[in-house]
C-alpha cells in the first residue's frame, strides 16, 4: 500500500503585484478633460465604478508592500505563516477581475470582485476576504455610483456574511477588524460628505482594532504579536483610502499598530527575491534563507550558480535568500547548512506539479463512481500514499501553500461522479473547502480534517459501498481514531503553554499544540509521542519528510523503537517539506 517515493512540496509564491500594469482607462485621472472640469476623488460626494477598481488597485498594491509583515505575524512558531500570501494572492486576482469590467457602473465592478473573490480564495483570511467583497458586491447591487452611506452598508454585510463563514467566530481576529470598521462606518456616514471622509474614519478605528487584538485573544497576548488577518483587513481598507485620497508614493511598508516595523528574518531580503525569482520548469525549485553574522552574498552566489540553474541570491552579511532549481536539492540545502541557520526551507519538485496538473485533467473513464474523493496534501510520497487508498484527484497544498476554492472546485469537477467528499487536512484549508462547494455543480461533503493522519484515518472508512452521507459521518466519526504528532523548525521565538521555544529549535507538535521544543529531532519527536501517550498497544505511524533521508529515517525509527518497546512502529514515506515527520497514533 504504501510507496516511497522522493520529495516534495511547494510553498505559493506571494507574487508582488505590479501595480503600474492595472491601468485605469475609465477613471478620471486618464481622460482628457480640463483642470477646471476635473474633482479629485477626496472631493466627490458620490464614487462610480471606476474609482471602485481604483480602490481595489490601490488596497492590492498596499497588501504586496506588507506580505512579509503580515505573515511574520504567525502566532505560532510553525511554517504555516501565509496568512499575508493568501490574503495576497486572493485580492490580486479580484483587482484584475476588477480591471477588465466594461463600464462605469460600480454594481458592475463589485459583482465580477465578489465573483473572482470566491473563486480564487485561499486559506482562512482568503476566504473571510471573499465574505468581505460579497458584502461590498450585495451592498452596491443595482448602483451606479456610491456614497458614503452605501459604503456604511456594504461593511456592514461585509461583517454579516464574515462571521457566517466562520463556524465558531473569535474575536481579536479579523472579523473583530471588519465588525468595528463597519459600526464606525454606520456611527458616521451621516455626518461624512464623501467616502474619502469616511474612509478617514473607518481606516482610524480599524487600525486601533488590530492594535487591540492582543486584549481580546490570550494567544496573541502571549505570543506578542496582533491578528495577521486583521492587520491584512486594515491593509486594504488603508490601500483604498490612500489611493482615493491621491496620497503620492508607492505603498511602503507601514508600521504595524503597536509593534512598529515587523520583518522578522526575512526582512528586505524576501522582497527582492520575489522581484527576481526565475519559475522556469527545471528539478526541484530549492529555497532558503541563510543566517549568520558573516556571509559573503558574492561568494554564496558564485558557489550556488555551479550546484543549480534559475539562482537568485539576495541579502546582505546577516541574511541571504537563496533559490535555485536542481536535480539535487539535498546538496544545495547542505551547503546552506554549511553556511548558517536555515529556516523557510522549501523544496518543490517542478515535475510533481506537471503530474499533478495532468492528473486533475486528464480523461476519465466514461463509467461513473457513487462518491468521489478529493484529498488535499503535498508530498510525493503522501500523494501516492491517497492514491493508492482511493482518492480520485489529491491537491497539491498544505502549510504555506493553501489552494483556493477555484483549485478545490475543479479537483472536484475532475471526479468521475456527481457526490464528492473532500478532506482538507489542514485547519487553514476547511473553510476554503466548505467555500468550494458554493461553486461546484455537484454535492459536496466536506469531511474537516486538519491533518494528514486525519485524513487517513479519515480514507481508510471510505467505502463505495456506502451511501455520501454514511460515508461522510464513518469518515468523520474517525478523525478521533488519531492523535496528530509533527516535528519542525521553529519560524519564532515564543512562549506558548508553558513551552518556551527559540528561533531555529525543534520543536514536537501534538494535535496541533506545542508541546515541546529542543535542538534534536529525536529527542523532539520521543516527548511528543509520550505527550501523545505511545504506550503499550500503540500503533505509530511515522510520515517522513523530504527533510530526513531514508538512512535517516531508519535510524530515528530504531530509536524510536527502543524508547517504545510495546509500541508498534510503520514508516512511511511523505516527502512533506518543512516537517521532519508526521505522525499518527492510534
Amino acid at each position: 500500500m504504501y510507496s516511497r517515493i522522493r520529495v516534495a512540496q511547494t510553498r505559493a509564491n506571494p507574487f508582488v503585484m505590479d501595480r503600474t500594469k492595472i491601468t485605469h482607462q475609465s477613471s478620471p485621472d486618464n481622460r482628457i478633460r480640463s483642470a477646471a472640469t476635473y474633482v479629485p476623488p477626496r472631493k466627490l460626494a458620490r464614487l462610480d465604478g471606476s474609482h471602485l477598481k481604483r480602490m481595489i488597485a490601490g488596497a492590492t498594491a498596499m497588501v504586496a508592500a506588507n506580505v512579509e509583515q503580515v505573515n511574520a505575524l504567525n502566532v505560532f512558531p510553525v511554517p504555516d505563516g501565509d496568512t499575508g500570501t493568501n490574503m495576497h494572492l486572493t485580492i490580486r486576482e479580484v483587482a484584475a477581475a476588477a480591471h477588465k469590467v466594461a463600464g462605469g457602473s460600480a454594481s458592475d465592478v463589485a459583482k465580477e470582485m465578489a465573483s473572482r473573490a470566491l473563486r480564487e480564495a485561499r486559506g482562512n483570511s482568503g476566504v473571510i476576504l471573499s465574505q468581505f467583497f460579497k458584502g461590498v458586491a450585495q451592498g452596491l447591487e443595482g448602483l451606479d455610483d456610491f456614497g458614503a452611506n452605501d459604503w456604511a452598508r456594504c461593511l456592514r454585510l461585509a461583517t454579516e456574511h464574515s462571521y457566517k463563514a466562520v463556524g465558531n467566530p473569535v474575536e481579536g481576529t479579523m472579523l473583530t477588524v471588519i465588525r468595528e470598521a463597519a459600526e464606525k462606518a454606520e456611527e458616521q456616514a451621516s455626518r461624512s460628505r464623501t467616502v474619502v471622509t469616511l474612509l478617514d474614519k473607518v481606516c482610524a478605528q480599524a487600525r486601533d482594532a488590530v492594535k487591540r487584538t492582543p486584549t481580546m485573544l490570550e494567544v496573541l497576548r502571549q505570543a506578542g504579536v496582533v491578528d495577521a488577518g486583521g492587520y491584512g483587513l486594515f491593509l486594504v481598507l488603508e490601500g483604498a483610502r490612500r489611493e482615493l485620497s491621491g496620497e503620492e508614493g508607492a505603498p511602503k511598508k507601514l508600521s504595524v499598530p503597536g509593534m512598529g516595523k515587523v520583518d522578522g528574518v526575512l526582512g528586505k531580503v524576501a522582497e527582492e527575491f520575489l522581484e527576481h525569482s526565475s519559475y522556469e520548469m527545471y528539478g526541484f525549485c530549492t529555497q532558503f534563507l541563510i543566517t549568520d553574522g558573516s556571509l559573503d552574498v558574492d561568494e554564496i552566489r558564485a558557489a550556488v550558480e555551479t550546484m543549480a540553474k534559475s539562482t537568485v541570491v539576495v541579502g546582505d552579511a546577516k541574511a541571504v535568500k537563496v533559490h535555485g532549481h536542481t536535480e539535487n536539492p539535498d546538496a544545495l540545502v547542505a551547503y546552506g547548512e554549511s553556511l548558517g541557520t536555515l529556516s523557510q526551507v522549501s523544496v518543490q519538485d517542478m515535475d510533481e506539479q506537471k503530474q499533478g496538473f495532468t492528473a486533475m485533467h486528464r480523461e476519465r473513464p466514461a463509467e461513473k463512481k457513487a462518491i468521489g474523493l478529493v484529498v488535499v496534501a503535498s508530498g510525493d510520497g503522501l500523494r501516492k500514499l491517497f492514491e493508492s487508498l482511493g482518492a480520485d484527484v489529491v491537491v497539491s497544498g498544505g502549510d504555506t501553500m493553501n489552494p483556493s476554492v477555484q483549485d478545490i472546485a475543479d479537483a472536484v469537477a475532475a471526479c468521475p461522479s456527481d457526490t464528492v467528499v473532500v478532506l482538507p487536512n489542514n485547519k487553514n484549508i476547511v473553510t476554503t473547502a466548505r467555500q468550494a462547494c458554493e461553486v461546484c455543480d455537484k454535492a459536496v461533503l466536506v469531511v474537516p480534517s486538519v491533518t494528514i493522519p486525519q485524513g487517513v484515518s479519515a480514507v481508510l472508512n471510505y467505502s463505495q459501498q456506502k451511501s455520501p452521507e454514511a460515508n461522510a459521518a464513518d469518515m468523520e466519526r474517525a478523525l478521533g481514531d488519531v492523535r496528530s504528532v509533527a516535528v519542525t523548525d521553529a519560524t519564532r521565538s515564543v512562549e506558548l503553554n508553558g513551552v518556551q521555544v527559540e528561533l531555529g529549535q525543534k520543536i514536537g507538535l501534538v494535535d496541533g499544540e506545542v508541546v515541546t521544543a529542543g535542538e534534536d529531532v529525536v529527542e523532539v519527536l520521543t516527548a511528543a509521542l509520550t505527550k501523545a501517550e505511545a504506550s503499550e498497544d500503540a500503533l505509530v505511524t511515522l510520515y517522513r519528510g523530504a527533510g530526513r533521508s531514508e538512512a535517516q529515517g531508519e535510524k530515528d525509527a530504531a530509536a524510536l523503537r527502543e524508547a517504545f518497546p510495546e509500541a508498534e512502529f510503520e514508516t512511511v514515506y511523505g516527502g512533506q517539506a518543512h516537517y521532519y515527520y508526521l505522525a499518527s497514533v492510534e
